[in-house]
């Protein structure tokens, strides 16, 4: 991402030819991925920058430290031409010009692995006539790691077959709905608005909370994970998810206002980080993205299933259950690359004797 607007530059500028560099403007990548260098997937090549990072070879800044992302070498024709998109946004939000200048970068949070789990028809699970396509679903598409290309094909497969599906639900479905339902549902909504515009449960700031939030979760729940760092996490964020139930909004909370609509998705947001750091912390391997350095490889043999959490009313805490994974054709491997792999078929192996 962007530093410090952290918005997304498209892997296509590695993938074009681009460069990533240290502070001392030394191309890094060759030195822990020979072969593949800019070229490894995005969870190793997130992991080598941070592990640079650590090192000390980040460039300081008032955001933290970043690297360099050097696309100079491609030509102004190629970038203004291949890579618009970035050099527009390099321009317009940032004033530096990608032909002539590197651009500053950092591993961010940029697309969701998980989502409603869904049979392959992308029927919900336990809620009739809910679909869900896309990110927003858990399809079974791409597995613990999610690589290029996969957002096509959740586009174009997922799209084409759910699509049909909900077509043929629709079809043979009568529509009906309890209107009580949905008045109390708006009653309750309404009763949390005037909660928030008059402050009567309190006066917590939903921005402050919201930052908070995601610094516990950048530091905490991000490229490297580990035991201690995760149990921090999942207590802090329990605090933070008490705090929101006590949201004020310092606005008037008219019209289209950004403070309401970010008060009423705030505890939501929270359970979902919640959700994201206990199944982390319960998870004691590595696994695609998922990367704990107490407990670096993957573990086939006690942890080849889907995490699936659940949030019972009034809980402080999601419950967690598991769903064993079903292989049809392509069992989990070693992708060949990267600083598990040399090690994770002898781990693996020595694992399934036991």
């Amino acid at each position: 991402g962007l530093v410090p607007s952290w918005i997304l530059i498209t892997e296509g500028a590695r993938g074009d030819g681009g460069y990533l560099l240290d502070k001392n403007l030394r191309r890094f990548m060759p030195d822990y991925e020979p072969v593949k260098k800019e070229l490894a997937s995005r969870d190793v090549v997130s992991r080598r920058m941070v592990h640079h990072m650590r090192q000390g070879y980040g460039v300081e800044s008032p955001y933290g430290p970043h690297l360099w992302l050097d696309i100079r070498h491609l030509g102004a024709k190629h970038i203004n031409t291949n890579l618009r998109e970035i050099a527009a946004i390099c321009r317009n939000f940032l004033g530096i010009d990608p032909v002539k200048e590197l651009i500053p970068v950092r591993p961010v949070q940029h697309y969701s692995m998980g989502g409603v789990r869904t049979n392959i028809d992308g029927a919900a699970y336990g809620l009739q006539g809910l679909f869900a396509v896309g990110e927003a679903s858990c399809w079974d598409l791409h597995g613990f790691n999610r690589l290029g290309g996969n957002s096509l094909a959740e586009t174009i497969v997922m799209g084409m077959i759910v699509g049909g599906k909900v077509a043929e639900y629709a079809a043979g479905t009568v529509f009906k709905y309890s209107s009580a339902l949905v008045d109390g549902f708006v009653r309750q909504t309404r009763n949390r608005i005037d909660d928030l515009v008059s402050g009567r449960k309190g006066k917590e700031n939903v921005f402050a909370i919201r930052r908070k939030m995601e610094s516990v979760l950048m530091e905490h729940v991000g490229i490297f994970r580990n035991g201690s760092g995760l149990k921090q996490a999942v207590e802090e964020l329990q605090v933070l998810h008490a705090r929101a139930q006590n949201l004020g909004l310092v606005s008037t909370g008219r019209g289209a206002n950004p403070e309401l609509a970010a008060a009423l998705r705030l505890p939501g947001m929270l359970r979902l980080a919640l959700c994201i750091a206990f199944g982390a912390f319960a998870r004691t391997e590595s696994r695609g993205s998922h990367y704990r350095e107490d407990f670096p490889y993957r573990d086939d043999v006690n942890w080849l299933k889907r995490t699936l959490a659940y949030w019972p009313e009034g809980s402080e805490l999601p419950v967690l259950k598991y769903e064993t994974v079903k292989i049809t054709e392509l069992p989990p491997g070693d992708r060949g690359y990267g600083e598990m792999s040399s090690r994770q078929a002898q781990s693996t192996g020595r694992a399934a004797s036991k």
